[in-house]
């Protein structure tokens, strides 16, 4: 949002004390347009008899103390004030910091209302006319914000020795990048408290106030009620004072670059007459953002902090920083730390960050600020469509623009060859003019033909990269195939092979991730599996429909509540949204304990499902709904030739029309999800009906699973000793499905492995519950997985 001129001339005019003074330059920068120059004075009258905190006769600056501020003869020689000194309404209490052009203190302010408050008063040394100007043409539009993640200017004046102060909201918070670091928030739950800074910067746009200085320390942290809330401080201050290089705001007279280097638009470094506008705070904000996704700012703190301005000036210009993913995967053995901060793993954060979350940054930090986000209202939002699993408007560059950057950056090189072709053709005889003409003309066929070569080379790359993708592709094919033989013949370390062979031939190949974590499911290898679906998801699979049945579960069994929320969320948006939901989707939501409202809405999508199931035909009698739902979502999508059953005539199935409906559940399992709907719901009477409906039903060979449900319902309806009987039961089925597992043929599970993560989930939410304490770890899974990690390594 560039400055408009009336608000340029309107703060020039402000400069002018003398009646007779600003109206010559009123009749020269609006010249003949009469309805700016009514604009513009009608500002001018706005502001002359505005009603503003700041002109209360308590703490008005005097008539000596302005004449000696134009005059530069203040005494700034004596000390800073003692703790216990009255300013004006304010009573300093406790020095809480220290900047390059102030000192912040906590005072106390006693008329004409009580409060905490924060008060700066400006060091000695400070141009203070400067000041002065600037903090009367900004006064009147801080005095306009009024937004929650904005801390408010209240009041301002000067001390008895003649030193400015600015009074301001008492935020007793820590740089954003700090707090997210101290309290390890996730990367979704980083970009989520980044929108609600955005949205702050948007309301000071509107109001027409440009930071100008955004960075972390000026973007403080508090806990409210438990949640984070960002307070964005010294708006306007920043445009009157700065601090010095590099981690220091740099205010110089003469040339006027303001701002903190390493989040310095390039417009800013310029140190031109060229207009900086809110754009440039965009430029800010996704440095911000790049910090909170990598730890580091694009460029080096340390670069800067031993070069000179102009080096600096030129890096920021000309210099393209990395993308955030692949910043990542340059820290060595600090990405493990950055990580950690971010509660995720070495293998996985540059593959979150890797993609839209890269695109958002770099086109907020464009250097040609004609293709950032034009608000940041549209940062905020490109933001949101990916926390939403959107597309999103952030795109990487074409080939054309980078070659267009190339020639901008080497313009100098460039220009220096035209005038050498130019003095060639002088010297020849041709005129100026003609050489000047031709060169011209010579240029632009040249770029034309780079646009032509640039084309033909885009088409021939594309070609390349399609050819060697399907080559891979083919391979990565022809490796699952494989995998899925050695599975059939239970050749473990044979199949492990294949699989982690077919991720490294092609790795943006999601199925070779899905038919890994398929494999990791079946041999109860939770963690490795967790990881590979993550990948697949990071491709941008849509993580709906039977594929993904228990997946989400898995998440919330290992404990990674931001994909497993991620996952539900969406899975929410579809219920309300009234669209296709199948049984994984609905379980999902309902492993975790929901809001009201939402629990009502997926019973309701339960019972949708039920009478959907109840209006179908019954189906075969031989009762084997839950060998074909592994068989159809095993790791090669049931198109597994196997031999007849002895105990089955006929012709093998495969052979005969496939008739799988995942709608057409047995009873006992639509009685289970409904009595887990209706737990959720707080109806626990109704529950408790479905769930032993189900746990009764002889047919379903998940006896157990309904236990650590029931148990839940008898506590929540205040039956107590049920709730007991119902727990032990759930613990007395674990130990018997554990024992089988641990001692049973590898990779045969006693229950289907989605309900036995579901399983597990749901029992620690009711030990938590009713016995207040967390299962105990069972060294026998432990043992379990280790040595199934060996029998895959081959070393047993």
């Amino acid at each position: 949002m560039p400055a408009s001129p009336e608000k340029s001339i309107f703060l020039e005019a402000l400069e002018f004390t003398s009646a007779t003074q600003r109206e010559a330059y009123l009749a020269k920068a609006c010249g003949a347009d009469a309805t700016l120059r009514e604009s513009v004075e009608q500002l001018l009258a706005a502001h002359d008899r505005a009603d503003n905190p700041l002109d209360h006769p308590a703490v008005q600056f005097s008539k000596g103390l302005l004449e000696r501020l134009r005059e530069d003869t203040v005494d700034y020689a004596s000390e800073f004030e003692p703790l216990n000194t009255t300013i004006d309404a304010y009573r300093l209490l406790e020095q809480i910091g220290e900047g390059g052009f102030g000192i912040v203190y906590v005072a106390e302010q006693q008329s004409p209302i009580r409060r905490r408050v924060a008060l700066k008063i400006l060091k000695p040394g400070m141009d203070t006319r400067e000041v002065i100007a600037r903090f009367e043409a900004e006064r009147q539009a801080l005095a306009l914000m009024d937004h929650p993640n904005i801390a408010r200017v209240f009041d301002g004046g000067a001390t008895s020795t003649g030193r400015p102060y600015f009074v301001m909201e008492l935020v007793r918070g820590v740089p954003i990048t700090t707090f997210c670091d101290q309290h390890q928030l996730s990367p979704t739950e980083r970009l989520e408290l980044f929108i609600t800074v955005c949205r702050a910067v948007q309301h000071a746009h509107q109001k027409g106030v440009i930071h100008r200085d955004l960075k972390p320390s000026n973007v403080l942290v508090t806990l409210h009620d438990g949640a984070p809330v960002a307070k964005v401080i010294d708006f306007g201050v920043a445009k009157a004072i700065g601090q010095s290089m590099t981690d220091k705001t740099i205010y110089t007279r003469f040339t006027a670059l303001i701002g903190t280097p390493l989040y310095m638009s390039p417009e800013q470094a310029e140190m031109t007459s060229q207009d900086v506008d809110t754009r440039s705070d965009i430029y800010s904000l996704g440095v911000i953002l790049y910090e909170l996704l990598t730890g580091s700012t694009p460029f080096d703190s340390q670069r800067f902090g031993s070069a000179g301005i102009d080096e600096v000036r030129r890096i920021i210009r000309e210099e393209q920083p990395p993308i955030p993913s692949a910043r990542l995967s340059t820290l060595g053995e600090r990405l493990t730390t950055v990580s950690a901060t971010r509660r995720s793993d070495p293998s996985r954060l540059p593959a979150i960050v890797r993609g839209d979350l890269d695109w958002i940054v770099m086109k907020a930090i464009d250097k040609d600020r004609t293709r950032r986000y034009e608000t940041a209202d549209a940062l905020a939002e490109d933001v949101l469509r990916y926390l939403h699993v959107e597309p999103v408007h952030a795109r990487p560059p074409s080939r054309s623009y980078l070659l267009r950057r190339f020639a901008k950056r080497h313009k100098v090189a460039i220009t220096t060859a035209t005038l050498v072709v130019a003095s060639m053709m002088l010297g020849t005889g041709v005129s100026a003019w003609q050489a000047l003409r031709a060169t011209r003309e010579r240029n632009e066929k040249e770029l034309a033909l780079l646009d032509a070569e640039d084309a033909r080379q885009e088409a021939h790359d594309a070609y390349v990269q399609i050819d060697d993708f399907n080559k891979t592709l083919i391979r990565a094919n022809t490796l699952l195939a494989s995998a899925d033989a050695n599975t059939l013949a239970q050749q473990w370390a044979a199949a492990s092979s294949d699989y982690d062979q077919a991720v490294t031939v092609q790795p943006q190949y999601y199925v070779g991730w899905l038919g890994r974590a398929s494999f990791y499911v079946r041999l109860g290898l939770w963690d490795e599996a967790s990881r590979d679906y993550q990948a697949a998801l990071a491709l941008g699979v849509e993580p709906t429909g039977p594929t993904w049945m228990g997946v989400a579960a898995l998440f919330a069994s290992e404990e990674d509540w931001e994909t497993y929320l991620k996952m539900q969320q969406q899975y929410l948006r579809m219920i309300e949204k009234d669209q296709t939901v199948h049984l994984g989707d609905i379980r999902a939501c309902l492993v975790t304990p929901l809001e009201t409202d939402q629990a009502k809405l997926v019973l309701a999508a339960t019972q949708k499902l039920t009478e959907q199931q109840e209006q179908r035909p019954p189906r075969p009698p031989h009762n084997d709904f839950f060998e074909d739902f592994m068989r159809e979502f095993s790791s090669d999508g049931g198109h597994r030739r196997e031999p007849p059953r002895k105990d089955r005539g006929g012709p093998p199935r495969d052979n005969q029309p496939h008739q799988f409906d995942l709608f057409h559940m047995p009873g006992a399992v639509s009685s289970y999800i409904n009595g887990m709907a209706y737990l959720r719901t707080g109806d626990y009477a109704q529950a408790i009906e479905h769930l032993t409906q189900a746990d009764n039903d002889p047919g379903w060979p998940g006896h157990g699973m309904c236990e650590p449900v029931l148990a839940m319902a008898y506590f929540r309806q205040g039956n107590l000793e049920e709730a007991r009987n119902a727990m032990q039961r759930t613990n007395r089925a674990y130990d018997r499905w554990a024992e089988q597992m641990v001692s049973g043929e590898l990779g045969n599970t006693p229950i289907p492995w989605f309900d036995w993560v579901e399983f597990l989930v749901l029992r620690r939410e009711a030990s938590l519950l009713i016995e207040g304490q967390l299962p105990a770890e069972d060294e026998r899974l432990q043992n379990y997985q280790d040595y199934i990690r060996a029998v895959l390594s081959d070393e047993v």
